[in-house]
């Protein structure tokens, strides 16, 4: 899928001195995965470590329990 977007002058300039031409959309696309990775790791990571919380722990089964919802 093709795709449109801006890269300011410095890093485009750097992109193209670095990466051939034919590996440029690998080379993006594979550095926009890692990074999207590493975001979900991190949400995934804090959604753990917040569960870990007595007060959120309380304040979900408060509200779960207002909602009806059951495991």
């Amino acid at each position: 899928m093709k795709v449109t977007f801006e890269l300011p002058p410095p890093v485009l300039q750097r992109l193209r001195s670095h990466i051939p031409s034919g590996e440029r959309s690998r080379f993006v696309a594979e550095l926009i995965s890692k990074k999207l990775q590493n975001k979900g790791n991190a949400l995934a990571l804090a959604a753990k470590k917040a569960n870990t919380l007595r007060k959120v722990n309380k304040d979900m089964r408060d509200w779960e329990a207002l909602n009806g919802y059951e495991d």
